[in-house]
Order: structure tokens, then C-alpha cells, then sequence
């Protein structure tokens, strides 16, 4: 796939992106993994290689977190209608469903301020519980990372474990993920950021980059999963060939737009349960196929989309918060890279 490496390695080369690893995967069985660049720029330069282990940040919330609350629904353990206060008594608003929490139409605010200075699980879990609706529930979409904080304690609680413990039992292990979960061997890892305040100073490397799951010790539901590119392309195959941990009705539910809103600037929003849908400028590009893909983004420079009508999957791992937020460079690029991927889809039916 020159014309996409051709993106990421302008990228690379003006200094924007330290590297990159991406995967493209076909229901006939076809696999591309390609890894461009360096998975580290400072303190010194170090060549990419296609087993680093990249923080994936938000798409942990769908890769572990929906599939685990998935597959407990699928269970009988937990269903869309229970509110999150049955299960955590501590948490103020008894009208919020996992429903709610899955769509992102919960009413919480997207995140906590000042997240940077929390310092233990206990002090996240003090300004989750205590969190007021800047919106009434179900009016609006807010992507929150506080109300998958919440779908993560709720699975711990039902289920009695870790996240990274259940995770492994009914997703990584069954699919073969033997290179992800939430506390990675650190020489294995792409650093993110370099931090420095009175929590940590340093670069985040095989630790967690977002604040409040670094603060929650690397497990929660909204962030703190890492994986790599093969890994990743194993789970987009298992739910392209329906060999996934869920059944087919449950994957299904997964693809069916819940909620939709066009905001007054124009903006088109639209949520599946964990899963982001396409819009015309969404990172999946805008040759996907609607009814048919699903999609996520995460912060420290991650995206990928399951296109289920054309037997596509695609995953793009990056540490562009290395060495700094500010050189962030793959949002412009997402959508351009996830056209040319949906170009070439007749040659993958060939291979």
C-alpha cells in the first residue's frame, strides 16, 4: 500500500509522527501489517518494528470494555436497562442505564478537570460518583470518559475481577491476543508523552498515558488497554469471519446505529453501543458502507473500522503524543488514508 505509507512517511519525515504500524485484514483471509518510522524519538532514535506494543487509549472502551459488557448481557449477567446505581450504589443518578453509558447520551460531562492532579483510584472514584449532569439523560451525545470509568466498575463488580483478568478470559485468550492487555512488559512499549507534574515526571512508556486510568493503576473502562497492530487485526478477522467471542446477534446489535444527533454548526453525530458510525468526514473516510461499519479513535493516535459489507478491517497504531501533544499530526490524515484503503478493496477480493 505505497500511496498510504507515502502519508505517513511525509509525516515522519517533517517531524510530526514518530512512526507508525497499520493493518488491513480481509474476510478471505488476506493480511497486510506494515510498520513505518520509529517507535521512539527521544531521547534517541529507534526503528520501528511491527512487535511494539502501542497504548491504544479510547479503543480500549470498545475492543475490552463493550465486549466485555456484551458478552455479560449475552450472559443474563447485566442488560441495557440496568442502571448503574443497582449495580454501584455510590453513584448519584439512579435514571442512567448501561444503555446510556454505551451510546454516550448519559447527560455526564466528557471528562474531569484537572485530571492531572489525581493520584489514586480513590480520588478518580470520588469525582466519578460525584459528577453532575451538565445535560439531562438521553438528550444529547457527550463522548464521556466518565461514564465508561463507570461500565468498568460495573463489569468488576458483577464479574468480581480485574478488567484485565476478565478481559483475558473472554477476549484475549479465545482470539489469540497474546500481546495485549493492561500491564505490558514497559521495553516492549512505545513511550507516548512526557510528563511532568507532581503525580509523575518522565516518559510514559508501558504506562497508561491518560490521566485518570494512570491514576486508577492502568484498568479502566475508558482507557489503559495496549496492543499491537497483528493482535488487533486478530480481533477485526474474528468478527469479519463470525469465529468472534460473540454470538452473531450480539455483533449485530454492535453495528445498528442507537442515537443520532446534527448540531447546529453541522456536525453529525452517531453512536452505536461502545462503537463510533461513519459520517461523511468521519476517520473511516467516506467510502465505508453505513449499516455496515463500525469505528473508534483514540487519543494518543490510534483509529480503525470493520466494514462487515466489504469484508474490511483496518487498524492504525501510533504513539503521535510522543514526544508531545502538541506535534499531534494523524487526525488530518485519517480520513484520507481510510479512502485509499476502501480504493484498493476489489485487489483484497483478488488476493
Amino acid at each position: 500500500m505505497k500511496a498510504i505509507d507515502d502519508i505517513l512517511n511525509l509525516a515522519i519525515k517533517e517531524g510530526s509522527l514518530a512512526g507508525a504500524s497499520y493493518a488491513i485484514v480481509h474476510v478471505s483471509g488476506y493480511k497486510e501489517v506494515k510498520t513505518l518510522g520509529y517507535f521512539q524519538t527521544h531521547p534517541k532514535k529507534i526503528k520501528n518494528k511491527s512487535s511494539v506494543i502501542y497504548d491504544v487509549a479510547s479503543l480500549t472502551k470498545v475492543i475490552s470494555t463493550t465486549t466485555m459488557a456484551m458478552y455479560l448481557i449475552e450472559h443474563g449477567k447485566l442488560s441495557l436497562k440496568t442502571k448503574v446505581n443497582d449495580v454501584l450504589p455510590q453513584f448519584n443518578h439512579s435514571e442512567i442505564s448501561v444503555y446510556h453509558l454505551m451510546t454516550h447520551t448519559s447527560g455526564l460531562p466528557a471528562d474531569i478537570p484537572r485530571a492531572k492532579s489525581l493520584r489514586n483510584r480513590e480520588e478518580v472514584l470520588e469525582k466519578v460518583f460525584g459528577a453532575e449532569l451538565i445535560n439531562p439523560v438521553g438528550e444529547t451525545i457527550v463522548y464521556s470518559d466518565i461514564g465508561y470509568i463507570l461500565l468498568g466498575l460495573m463489569i468488576e463488580t458483577i464479574t468480581h475481577k480485574k478488567l484485565s483478568e476478565f478481559a483475558e478470559e473472554v477476549i484475549f485468550k479465545p482470539l489469540g491476543m497474546k500481546h495485549t492487555g493492561y500491564h505490558p512488559n514497559p521495553s516492549l512499549c512505545a513511550p507516548t508523552e512526557y510528563r511532568h507534574d507532581d503525580v509523575y515526571q518522565g516518559f510514559l512508556q508501558g504506562l497508561v498515558h491518560d490521566e485518570k486510568s494512570f491514576a486508577m493503576g492502568g484498568e479502566a473502562g475508558h482507557a489503559g488497554l495496549f496492543s499491537t497492530t497483528n493482535d488487533i487485526a486478530r480481533f477485526m478477522s474474528a468478527i469479519l469471519n463470525q469465529k468472534f467471542v460473540l454470538s452473531k446477534s450480539s455483533v449485530d446489535m454492535l453495528f445498528m446505529p442507537q442515537e443520532k444527533r446534527v448540531f447546529p454548526n453541522g456536525n453529525i453525530l452517531i453512536r452505536a453501543l461502545g462503537w463510533d458510525k461513519p459520517t461523511m468526514t468521519s476517520s473511516a473516510g467516506n467510502l465505508v458502507s453505513f449499516e455496515d461499519t463500525i469505528l473508534h479513535t483514540g487519543f494518543t493516535g490510534c483509529n480503525m473500522f470493520i466494514d462487515r459489507k466489504a469484508g474490511i478491517g483496518f487498524v492504525l497504531l501510533s504513539n503521535d503524543v510522543h514526544p508531545s501533544r502538541e506535534t499531534k499530526s494523524i487526525l488530518k490524515l485519517r480520513h484520507d488514508i481510510a479512502n485509499l484503503v476502501m480504493s484498493k478493496r476489489e485487489e483484497y477480493d483478488e488476493k
